[in-house]
């Protein structure tokens, strides 16, 4: 027995304990110590962590990806140009967030680098050589003697550990039997796996952000729109909005289908959270509204100029052309604006906003076929123009516009690698807040009459816990003298 003690103070202080000595200046050793601390810092993960919800939150607030003229009319020419200094008008695609980004990755690498190995080694480990002395220094630790060879007692107290969801490994020699225990190992592979997944959805994040995107685009009932990204066409086959009872709108839907080489491959009713997917891209129902450049129906008021009388009131379907025979005409809409504006160098009208703000059509008059006239007539101004050799005044009194449907177009080919890495989240830190790692060693050392049982074990945390079933063990010891 007296050997073993004496080989244990030494082999406590070999490897690790050994005191360091100082290197003369500062070596690459201590420089990339420094570094590896520095990386793997709490400090530095709390500063990522704070700059990058500063930033969502920038990015949350600040409208992303508009056309300049929504910042400027909202912030001023001034503060825009800031914005794209600084980037805060994309603010996931700056550099410098990437680069906030990528120091966060280094960071749970490094912390996974640092700690990982030890839990590692300590448990491919051969644990069961330990010394009587490092037993006797751990913090939990207690002596009893006890009746009985030490093969009998060390298989009754195999037999409780086991009885308590511990892992035992047994060595027994000459003059002594060693006993360890282990249980909740993964509450320490947890921490790590928690570690590592900031690493995985940074990752995904950023596949998503470089190789996926996202479109917005306006749609029309009826139309078929060519998907480059996709190598396929999407056509509306129908656009509504449901209404409440009261009035207000319940939901608004599409019908689309996906057209590929000639035929259609699938058809899907989406509304606002229940999206269309095909081939990864994701086509979502995000608004809706009416259309600038074109219209379903123009009602037209028919005027004599002579008279001032309304002789008929018509309504014109888009594009297509009307014969009046009694009144000697032919009409069309050729043309409508949500917004008129002329621009004079170019001779073209175009609509300045999306808005019905100053709404005109384009009408093509045929009259006794020698008067051919295309007019802008003006919904809030009837009296604007005057068809010269015509006996007619038009008016616009109303129209219908046509819907559109906007949709959201991405791809988020990083989206699985997210999801994994958010999973990852949740099972290491479930695993590292419910389970402990707790360890135990046992050395039955014979002494004249019985043995004596040294018992000492420690845990990576939750001491409290691991206190009271330290406890339970030495009185569960002190029952096997009967």
């Amino acid at each position: 027995g007296m050997s073993a003690t004496m080989n244990g103070q030494s082999e406590t202080l070999s490897g690790q304990d050994r005191p360091q000595t100082p290197a003369p200046g500062l070596g690459w050793e201590e420089f990339s110590r420094e570094l590896v601390e520095f990386f793997a810092s709490i400090k530095l993960a709390m500063f990522l962590f704070l700059f990058i919800a500063i930033t969502a939150t920038i990015g949350t607030v600040i409208q992303q990806g508009e056309r300049p003229e929504t910042y400027i009319q909202e912030y001023g020419e001034n503060t825009y140009r800031w914005f794209l200094r600084l980037g805060f008008t994309d603010v996931y695609h700056t550099w410098w967030f990437t680069g906030l980004l990528g120091l966060l990755c280094v960071n749970s690498l490094t912390c996974f680098y640092k700690r990982f190995p030890g839990v590692w080694r300590s448990m491919k480990q051969d644990k069961v050589s330990v010394s009587l002395a490092f037993i006797k220094g751990m913090k939990q630790q207690a002596e009893v003697s006890v009746q009985g060879t030490k093969e009998s007692v060390a298989q009754k107290l195999a037999r409780y550990f086991i009885e308590k969801g511990y892992r035992v490994l047994a060595k027994n020699d000459a003059g002594e039997v060693t006993l360890y225990a282990t249980k909740g190992v993964l509450g320490r592979v947890g921490a790590h796996m928690a570690h590592l997944s900031a690493t995985v959805i940074i990752i995904g994040g950023l596949i998503g952000t470089y190789y996926g995107f996202q479109e917005f685009g306006v749609c029309l009932e009826g139309q078929t729109y060519h998907i480059p990204r996709g190598n396929f066409d999407l056509k509306v086959d129908k656009f509504w909005i449901d209404y409440h009872e009261n009035g207000s709108v319940k939901s608004y839907n599409s019908t689309l289908t996906v057209v590929e080489g000639g035929e259609p491959k699938l058809t899907k009713t989406i509304t606002v959270n229940d999206p269309l997917v095909y081939k990864g891209i994701w086509f979502y129902q995000s608004s809706y509204g009416d259309a600038w450049d074109q219209i379903e129906v123009a009602r037209v008021n028919i005027k004599d100029k002579e008279t001032d009388k309304v002789v008929k009131t018509i309504d014109l379907e888009w594009q297509k052309e009307q014969t009046l025979p009694d009144l000697n005409l032919k009409l069309s809409i050729t043309d409508f604006v949500a917004d008129f504006a002329f621009n004079s160098t170019e001779k073209k009208v175009y609509s300045k906003t999306i808005e019905h703000a100053n709404p005109a059509v384009k009408l093509a008059v045929n009259e006794r076929s020698t008067v051919q006239a295309t007019p802008w007539i003006f919904y809030q101004f009837p009296d604007l123009f005057d068809i010269k050799d015509s006996k007619y005044q038009f008016e616009l009194i109303g129209y219908k516009p046509r819907k559109y449907t906007g949709l959201q177009i991405a791809k988020n080919p990083g989206i699985n690698i997210v999801w994994f890495g958010s999973t990852m989240i949740v099972v290491g830190i479930t695993l590292s807040s419910f389970i402990y790692h707790r360890r135990l060693w046992t050395k039955i050392i014979p002494t004249g009459e019985g043995v004596t049982v040294y018992v000492g074990g420690t845990t990576h945390k939750s001491q409290i816990d691991f206190q009271k079933e330290f406890r339970k063990l030495t009185d569960k010891l002190r029952t096997f003298s009967v």
